[in-house]
């Protein structure tokens, strides 16, 4: 049977992280922001609940050649689903030339009107920029249960028709990054969901250990809680405030319920400069090192080229001793994935990359969409109008 998935805004982190969770399936059709799955196993409530970076998620219930596709063809394979006299209706095209989607959000008012003709009454919901239905909205007006959320897939000469079963849950992802008792935004938090991507994308084994270096007030430890089914997760920081901040948000975690009091005893919490972890860890103790360093200063988007530069250089070199002091240990297969900064401002750029390091350094850099997308590069997140960007990279320990 086949599903679908649409990404949030970094559409290709999140086929990453989709690959991650789901390794095992044929590689996607990919339709814009969106991928049609062929999965005979799928639970979407479960995978919803998992993955940061998709925002909704289906099932195909028909697939058209785009000669014979008509509102007519649509209802007929969305009738069985209608049931009440009065419905809301989403309308989201994807895939396809610019041309096809146009055209094909036009045939929304002759749908409504086929609805019409067969007497239901209905109301066709839109977006606020395009015909593209937030989750939110679909959530709200509860159209998975009570209403349709048309989501049409322009691949090839075919058209899939899917509707949407499940969408993410914004209330939940807004309480843990707003709601939360300790925010550090002054020091460039780590999204939540960015964090969930990262433990998604890090295949934590069960039972494994995970550890933070650099866990700040404690995101990635709180996301890794959530998303695995690890024994032991450590957060470490040099600052014993940020040590006290991730205590104090993953203990949240069990007085607001999201998480359950027996796994209180899966985290542990270090005081410690990074190159001093080995004081503290066994070696080769480690299975899975997520984490965020420093991304430097804040920018203010006029700093020149030779500035950008120095901070890249002292950071590149923070990186280089850190990787030398994690590696003794992570366990033989251990995985790392982290972030390294790149800036932008009007008179320069300026990037942390140690690619030629990496094997002299003992890693081995992991494609996370290898055989999944033809196009190489960096997995990049940055939100508009920043002069800071992250590259998301996945290491493995190399022999």
């Amino acid at each position: 049977m086949k599903h679908f998935c649409i990404f949030g805004t970094h559409p290709r982190l999140s086929l990453a992280e989709l690959r991650a969770i789901t390794s095992d399936i044929p590689a996607p059709i990919l339709c814009g922001r969106s991928a049609l799955i062929e999965d005979q196993v799928w639970n979407g409530n479960v995978l919803m609940n998992q993955l940061g970076g998709t925002v909704k998620l289906g099932d195909i219930i028909a697939e058209l050649d785009g000669n014979d596709f008509t509102t007519e063809s649509v209802f007929k394979c969305v009738f069985s689903r209608i049931h009440e006299s009065s419905i809301n209706f989403g309308w989201n095209i994807f895939g396809g030339t610019r041309n096809i989607r146009s055209k094909l959000a036009k045939l929304a008012i002759p749908f409504k009107k086929t609805l019409k003709a067969h007497h239901i009454a209905s109301r066709w919901v839109t977006g606020e920029h395009d015909s593209t239905l937030s989750p939110a909205a679909v959530a709200k007006l509860k159209l998975p249960s009570k209403g349709l959320d048309i989501c049409l897939f322009v691949h090839g000469t075919t058209i899939s028709i899917g509707l949407t079963s499940n969408v993410q849950d914004a209330d939940a992802w807004s309480k843990r990054d707003y709601g939360r008792p300790i925010r550090d935004s002054a020091n460039g938090m780590l999204p939540p969901k960015l964090a969930r991507i990262m433990v998604n994308l890090a295949s934590v084994p069960k039972n494994g250990t995970i550890l933070d270096p650099f866990c700040g007030s404690g995101t990635i430890l709180m996301e890794a809680a959530l998303a695995t089914h690890a024994k032991k997760i450590i957060g470490s920081d040099n600052k014993n405030t940020q040590v006290t901040a991730a205590k104090q948000n993953t203990e949240w975690l069990i007085n607001q319920h999201i998480i359950h009091l027996e796994d209180e005893g899966q985290f542990q919490f270090i005081t410690s400069d990074v190159q001093k972890l080995s004081t503290h860890l066994y070696p080769s103790s480690i299975d899975c090192v997520i984490t965020e360093g420093t991304l430097g200063p804040l920018l203010k988007g006029h700093e020149r080229q030779a500035e950008l530069e120095k901070t890249s250089k002292k950071l590149s070199l923070l990186w280089e001793e850190t990787l030398n002091t994690i590696r003794p240990i992570l366990n033989d297969n251990g995985t790392l994935v982290c972030i390294w900064p790149a800036f932008k401002t009007q008179n320069g750029s300026a990037r942390v990359d140690l690619n030629l390091q990496l094997t002299s350094l003992g890693y081995d850099l992991i494609d996370p969409l290898g055989g999944w997308e033809s196009s190489k590069g960096p997995l990049i997140y940055q939100r508009p109008n920043q002069h800071i960007s992250r590259r998301i990279v996945i290491l493995k320990k190399s022999a």
